[in-house]
């Protein structure tokens, strides 16, 4: 079967969408909005989206949702027609492009599968200019048997991040009665939103330089690229931390010692006290050896108020079985 439809530009316009990404959706048997298997193809010059289906059931043509921001202003939220709704604040004059996702470009985390809400699994969110101050995403309703979470299941969202090439857990992310899922948006990208059973370990591996929530009352664990640093942080008050990797510090080395080429800006949303804090990095012999530094003597400094390079009241600790330098502190600086 094929099925054509010849759209007019001026109703794609009205509608709030993009011409170039019209496509054919169909209703399936759990009444969710699916893409055809072969996917659709648009001619822009004749104006017609194209499909082959041996599928006949309901059917739409979707196109991309496009919308106008203007700078540093707390815009109402925006309502597409599938019922997803964005609130957002931008630095700049943009159009944000919404694109729906029915699968990803790049594997998953283990354990993780795609969750579908409504007619998608995942969203695109691109900006012309500028970056996102604050944005927060609703989802449209989950239908059908996808939308009962079963008994020892979890849902979350997941950001992917292009640079590292890498998935990260998006805090304070929410399923709700409605089955609708709720997302406060750090910034533009690739959002994926997936189920999981309760036992697997969530949160994954955070992306440097990207915020993480902290907590007064419990003991959070962040880990970093892949387990290459691990923070074990707990605040004064609820507050957010965020952990850049960079490969100079802005202070000379102390007096006979070597850097390894691993410095981290560690630092806390509120500037409020640890209550408890640790601090692990896995070294690389080989990035040791290169620097001329000893491998056994490896330990954590931080820079204090002073501007000097200072060892952590309890010292360092190493396992050189694991390569792993640990350090305890209510500190955090650049170390």
């Amino acid at each position: 079967g094929e099925i054509k439809y010849k759209y007019d530009s001026t109703a794609v316009a009205a509608a709030g969408a993009i011409e170039a990404s019209l496509r054919f959706m169909y209703k399936n048997n759990e009444s969710v909005w699916t893409a055809p298997d072969g996917g659709s193809t648009i001619d822009v010059s004749t104006k017609v989206v194209t499909a082959t289906t041996t599928h006949f059931s309901e059917w739409g043509v979707f196109g991309d949702a496009i919308i106008s921001i203007t700078a540093n202003t707390n815009h109402a939220p925006f309502e597409l027609a599938d019922g997803t709704k964005l609130e957002i604040k931008g630095t700049m004059d943009a159009t944000v492009t919404i694109t729906p996702k029915t699968s990803v470009a790049v594997d998953l985390p283990a354990d993780f599968s795609l969750f579908t809400v409504g007619a998608y699994s995942g969203l695109d969110i691109k900006l012309s200019a500028g970056t996102i101050t604050k944005a927060t995403l609703t989802t449209s309703t989950a239908t059908g048997a996808a939308a009962t979470i079963a008994a020892g299941m979890q849902v979350a969202c997941l950001r992917f991040d292009a640079e590292a090439n890498s998935y990260s857990y998006i805090d304070g992310a929410s399923y709700k009665a409605d089955k609708t899922m709720t997302v406060d948006l750090p910034k533009a990208g690739f959002y994926a939103f997936v189920s999981a059973s309760a036992s697997v370990s969530i949160p994954l591996p955070t992306i440097y330089a990207e915020a993480r929530v902290t907590s007064s009352t419990s003991v959070k664990t962040i880990s970093y690229a892949g387990g290459e640093l691990t923070l074990v942080v707990q605040t004064a008050t609820d507050d957010e931390i965020t952990c850049t990797k960079k490969s100079n510090g802005t202070k000379a080395d102390p007096a006979h010692k070597k850097n390894i080429g691993a410095f981290f800006d560690i630092e806390l949303g509120k500037n409020e006290k640890v209550k408890k804090g640790e601090i692990e990095y896995k070294y690389d012999s080989d990035a040791v050896a290169a620097a001329g530094a000893s491998e056994t003597s490896l330990r954590f400094m931080y820079k204090s108020t002073d501007g000097i390079w200072t060892a952590p009241d309890g010292g360092s600790t190493i396992d050189v079985s694991t390569k792993v330098v640990t350090a305890t502190t209510t500190h955090f600086s650049e170390w």
